[in-house]
């Protein structure tokens, strides 16, 4: 601060080069036309270099697209073949269950033709069956 020159109070050297203040100077104005020059090479190089990166972009997503498509249809053969295991599944569970239902319909049908064939031996069956329960169910107080 002790270089710039008193101008006794008026603003007459504000932004001249000579008054001694750096303000308003233009800040390009050490420039010369070399250095826009290499502006425009930086811009160049950015552009060759994003253009290079682009390539190899390009180039490790065609190296990848095979293994890409082998995976690809490595889960799709794991798919097909749970879905086919889950078919064989639910096509056994479904049999079981047609199974069971029959084989509870003849129990229960055998049942009722016992009972009436023999309805006082039914009594004293279930009668049995109840007293045991009754122990066994009222010895958890």
């Amino acid at each position: 601060m002790d270089n710039q020159k008193s101008n006794g109070g008026n603003g007459s050297n504000i932004g001249n080069e000579g008054s001694g203040s750096s303000m308003g100077k233009d800040l390009g104005a050490g420039r010369s036309d070399g250095n826009k020059g290499n502006d425009n090479n930086k811009g160049s190089d950015l552009s060759k270099s994003a253009t290079d990166m682009h390539k190899t972009i390009d180039k490790a997503a065609d190296a990848a697209q095979p293994v890409v498509d082998r995976l690809a249809s490595s889960a799709h053969a794991g798919v097909d073949k749970v879905s086919g295991a889950l078919n064989g599944v639910t096509g056994r569970v479904d049999e079981k269950a047609r199974q069971l239902t029959d084989a509870y319909k003849n129990f229960a049908e055998t049942g009722r033709d016992y009972v009436r064939t023999s309805p006082a031996t039914s009594v004293l069956v279930a009668l049995g069956i109840g007293y045991t329960l009754s122990k066994l169910l009222g010895r958890r107080h």
